[in-house]
């Protein structure tokens, strides 16, 4: 299923899915949005120095991008054991759990692109009907890295905060946060913003960011 992303208490836009009619099939999710939070610092800036600002700096994206959903088999965690580097321990394990069979998965990857500003998250999450997790339980360890690959930032510094791995609930929210600082006009502007990807027991996924 694509998830559905949802709009943050400070921000507003407009929301676009692209999926076909399997809704375990994967796809893409994207949501235009403005940050009143940065608005603010920059209309502050333009009193200070009499002067217009380009409010396109306050404007971004963020997309989700999904896998189709995968059943865990014992070829999935072999070939994820290797590339994890795991024990033979530990693989025995995935391949135990494999063999019973019941148990989802996706991966996924969640982008803030915000002009020159893009930020990623990416992971695994696990599901069985009853919990969902990232941390290792039932012996599936899922994923989650912040800051990852394609993440970078022309004019902006940017500080990861964190980057959790749920463990098994009704829910797994992974989350990142991190934030970002450029300099408009002589003048800081700074956002703390949090990247949430979380999904349920079922499987059903959803995406929203909160600051900005």
């Amino acid at each position: 299923m694509t998830a559905v992303l949802l709009l943050g208490s400070p921000l507003s836009g407009a929301f676009a899915a692209e999926a076909g009619d399997d809704p375990d099939a994967g796809g893409t999710s994207r949501e235009t949005f403005t940050s009143s939070e940065c608005l603010r610092q920059l209309r502050a800036i333009e009193r200070a120095n009499d002067r217009e600002v380009d409010r396109r700096i306050c404007s971004a994206m963020i997309t989700i991008t999904e896998s189709s959903v995968q059943t865990a088999t014992v070829g999935d965690m072999e070939a994820w054991a290797h590339e994890q580097e795991l024990t033979a321990s530990e693989t025995s394990a995935l391949v135990a759990a494999a063999v019973a069979g019941g148990i989802k998965y996706r991966n996924w990857t969640h982008t803030y692109w915000g002009g020159s500003l893009v930020e990623k998250h990416s992971g695994r999450t696990y599901w069985d009907g009853i919990r969902a997790w990232v941390a290792t339980y039932r012996g599936y360890t899922g994923a989650h890295s912040c800051h990852t690959e394609g993440s970078f930032g022309v004019g902006w510094a940017v500080k990861p905060i964190s980057c959790t791995k749920p463990g098994a609930g009704s829910s797994a929210d992974a989350v990142y946060r991190f934030d970002a600082s450029v300099g408009v006009q002589g003048s800081p502007i700074t956002l703390g913003i949090g990247l949430h990807y979380s999904t349920t027991a079922k499987g059903v996924s959803t995406g929203w960011q909160v600051g900005g």
